[in-house]
């Protein structure tokens, strides 16, 4: 059996209780090298001493963040000759990777059981595209797999000032904070933010100007909570969806939007999906990338593009 590495960020705020519960459940097995990262610069060291060794997996517990930035130096230092397999456990406040292609249930649990089934062969492996995100074309790809931009940014942070100080976390959190908004927003007299102006360039390269509420990709199966905003059609693996400003029968087309239901009118109100490989595109805004928050620069394009792969084993 070829050995496996996990990473623990013992700053996310589930896994810094569930660390030494993680740590007795891979003393259990042989071949499980762990790493726990104390602060989270400590992630480049660990991952220099992995790639000295021999493993074929690295099991990652932490958030959605912790798997971004984990998977993202991988490639970009080019560390493995064949990149490794990733094993997702939902340690962190957020955890929609987790939720679509990882371990499902209480980490150490899920973990342990894991582990015996890895012994015996009897694991299941899936691959799920990765969203490279260049905020400038100087700079190497950031690789992840859900983005939100406009209203999707406001929704976090009132998730983090509202939802997730109460202690909610996970697919909980993400439900509750998305009933919450919706209906906060729907009865907003004031209009809400202000529109995120973008601009998006057409296949001819032309940047044609937008104004949207919200913008979502994701190359993802499913997210939380049984919420799949897209009902785009085609075979491209980044799922997009874009909501027009000002917004339109915003909880009527609610309803329907976030199960991703295709309904003729949505169109005509503002509300579309599709499926693309690449978007470049303008605004001056932050954007959420797998719970982590970044800032453009409206003077150049926002690459998105899918040109690589992350293997999971569940």
């Amino acid at each position: 059996m070829s050995t496996a590495s996990m990473i623990i960020n013992s700053k996310s705020t589930r896994s810094a209780l569930l660390a030494d519960d993680l740590l007795y459940v891979s003393k259990r097995h042989p071949n499980i090298r762990p790493y726990v990262l104390e602060q989270f610069e400590d992630l480049v060291p660990a991952l220099d001493d992995i790639e000295k060794g021999d493993s074929d997996t690295l099991i990652l517990c932490g958030g959605d963040g912790t798997m971004q930035a984990t998977i993202t130096n991988a490639i970009n230092r080019r560390r493995f000759d064949r990149q490794p397999n990733y094993v997702a456990l939902p340690c962190g406040m957020t955890n929609v990777i987790a939720n679509d292609c990882g371990l499902q249930g209480p980490p150490a649990t899920s973990l342990d059981n894991f582990l015996w089934r890895r012994n015996r062969g009897e694991i299941n492996r899936v691959e799920r595209p990765l969203i490279g995100m260049q905020l400038s074309e100087r700079q190497d790809p950031i690789y992840g797999f859900f983005l939100g931009a406009g209203l999707f940014h406001t929704a976090v942070h009132f998730s983090r000032q509202n939802v997730q100080k109460m202690g909610a976390k996970s697919s909980l959190a993400v439900a509750l904070t998305t009933a919450g908004f919706i209906l906060k927003t729907a009865f907003d007299n004031s209009g809400g933010p202000s529109p995120l102006m973008t601009q998006i360039r057409d296949e001819n390269g032309e940047l044609q100007d937008r104004d949207l509420s919200m913008l979502l990709l994701t190359t993802l199966n499913r997210l939380s909570a049984g919420i799949f905003p897209f009902w785009g059609e085609g075979e491209d693996p980044m799922n997009v969806m874009a909501i027009d400003y000002p917004r339109k029968r915003f909880l009527r087309a609610a309803i329907n939007v976030v199960a991703g239901r295709k309904v003729p009118w949505l169109s005509d109100s503002g509300y579309h999906s599709w499926k693309s490989q690449e978007m470049r595109l303008r605004f001056d805004g932050p954007v959420v990338f797998d719970g982590e928050i970044f800032h453009t620069n409206p003077e150049e394009d926002l690459i998105l593009k899918v040109s690589e792969k992350a293997a999971f084993l569940t």
